[in-house]
């Protein structure tokens, strides 16, 4: 097999004149020169890489292992996001070594090819090149994110093989895989086989039993670590918000002297998901007062508590926060700016921060539509449902829940009910209960209450309690007693310590009664 490289097997095909643009004879290349400058100046630059992806090939290094793994690196990295040009590089080099392969895989975990991993994995096993340490992280990684569990168990049968289960990466790793199957006892035992385990080891198996739902398996452990660090302390209070239990999630907190982005992220995150909007908000403002500067996810987490407690300065102090910063707003941060305004009623705000979005995803267009349904704004809901179509976006379920809620709001059947043929014939979307029971509201505004029930009945799953309450809500609106309070205790039994079902039916009763003292 020839080794010789020509231009035309580059994967930009680069013309002669870009090779010898650098005017610098190439034998003055030697390895060392062409990594510095692989390492140094060709991760910003496109220009810079091209010119030094000519260089090399001129002067011969290109079959250097280093030096081309090194190039699958510059090009897979998160500036040029390349992974077609450095799995082309990769196919390029005559019988790579470990270093090319470990090269090649990272590249793929880092670009979320996780299957992509393991199958090169395979491949390098099959040609006889020996993985090494730095190998079996990315592997095991990649196990642990497909779900992977036969591979994986392969995959850790070679480690046994080639003697390297003392290494504390792979060790950790491996424990992480196991953990993620939901083999807790598998993940203890390579903690326990005897070889030295870090700290970074004993956060794994933490994590491992916080995720398996084993919070007093892993508060035990937490206890015995000897050597705790701040991995260590995030991982049990990120474990203690999950399962909702902020007293001992807040203790740990507050006995912590070096809290990192990470700790203040994941109690307010916490604390967020769980409706502690109001907590949240303390936290972070007491972040600020510790001079902690916060970052895209705690920022998105904050908004999404602003929204749900009307706090429209604090959101804005927020949005002024990230433009005095220059953060980019990606779709994340963008959506949830956009839905914080709209929730707090400034849907002109909200509007500007959408368009000015350059990347949107599909749940920004859900915000965006939810927020014009929810203001009344039903026909600019659905324009812009159309428009995310025609701009090549593939609407989801929470999209088609956003047009059939705003149809409700204005009364549109007939457009409702083409939405819903829509989503499953074109989309191939099955209708969930919150489609139904937006359907269900839709008669029910419109006074079509048999129909609506008609539809409870022939739903094929077991409607909710908010499907029969937008009936019953339906009913307190026409004043048909009768048949809200059949609805009422269905409700009641569905739900008995619901207060707000005994208000719903009252409201009924105290409805009829104001209507007959009209009638007298």
């Amino acid at each position: 097999m020839s080794t010789k490289v020509t231009t035309t097997d580059l994967p930009h095909h680069l013309k002669p004149e870009e090779i010898s643009a650098t005017n610098i004879p190439t034998s003055e290349f030697s390895q060392k020169t062409i990594l510095d400058i692989l390492n140094k100046k060709c991760h910003t630059s496109w220009q810079h890489l091209k010119q030094a992806h000519a260089v090399i090939l001129k002067s011969g290094h290109f079959q250097d292992h280093y030096v081309s793994g090194t190039l699958v690196k510059c090009y897979a990295n998160s500036r040029f996001s390349n992974l077609e040009l450095a799995l082309k590089v990769f196919n390029s080099v005559h019988k790579p070594n470990v270093f090319v392969w470990n090269s090649v895989l990272r590249a793929c975990l880092e670009h979320n090819e996780p299957w992509r991993v393991i199958s090169l994995y395979s491949e390098m096993v099959g040609v006889d090149s020996k993985p090494n340490k730095f190998t079996y992280p990315t592997v095991f990684k990649a196990c642990s994110i497909t779900e992977a569990d036969k591979e994986g168990v392969q995959v850790h049968a070679h480690v046994v093989k080639n003697g390297l289960c003392g290494d504390v990466h792979i060790k950790s790793s491996g424990i992480q895989m196991y953990a993620c199957f939901g083999c807790v006892n598998k993940a203890r035992q390579i903690l326990d086989d005897g070889s030295k385990s870090d700290v970074i080891c004993w956060n794994a198996l933490i994590d491992g039993y916080l995720k398996c739902g084993d919070i007093e398996a892993a508060k035990e452990l937490f206890k015995s670590t000897k050597d705790k660090n701040t991995g260590s302390y995030n991982a049990m209070i990120s474990g203690f918000a999950r399962f909702g239990r902020f007293e001992e999630a807040r203790k740990l907190f507050n006995e912590m002297n070096d809290k990192d982005e990470i700790t203040w992220s994941a109690i307010i995150d916490g604390y967020t998901k769980d409706g502690y909007y109001k907590e949240a908000l303390e936290v972070f403002n007491e972040m600020q007062r510790d001079k902690i500067k916060p970052r895209k996810f705690v920022l998105s987490c904050v908004l999404a508590a602003c929204a749900s407690l009307g706090a429209l300065d604090q959101g804005i102090w927020i949005h002024d926060h990230v433009k005095r910063n220059s953060i980019y707003v990606d779709a994340v941060l963008g959506t949830a700016l956009v839905d914080m305004y709209a929730k707090c009623g400034r849907l002109d705000m909200a509007w500007k921060v959408f368009e000015d979005m350059k990347m949107k995803e599909v749940f920004t267009w859900n915000a965006m539509i939810g927020g014009l349904a929810m203001h009344g704004r039903a026909d600019d809901a659905i324009e812009l449902f159309f428009k995310m179509q025609r701009e090549k976006m593939r609407p989801d379920r929470i999209t088609f829940a956003c047009v059939l809620s705003a149809c409700a709001h204005a009364g549109m059947i007939d457009r409702g009910l083409q939405a819903l043929t829509y989503m499953q014939q074109m989309y191939g979307i099955d209708p969930e209960v919150e489609h139904y029971g937006c359907i269900v509201d839709l008669l029910g505004r419109a006074g079509y209450l048999a129909e609506a029930e008609e539809v409870i009945s022939s739903l094929p799953m077991e409607p909710n309690a908010a499907v029969w309450e937008a009936l019953l809500g339906a009913c307190r609106k026409h004043g048909v007693v009768e048949f809200g309070e059949r609805l009422g205790k269905i409700l009641l039994e569905m739900e008995p310590e619901n207060s707000g079902r005994y208000a719903l039916l009252s409201n009924i009763y105290a409805k009829e009664e104001d209507a007959m003292m009209l009638q007298k």
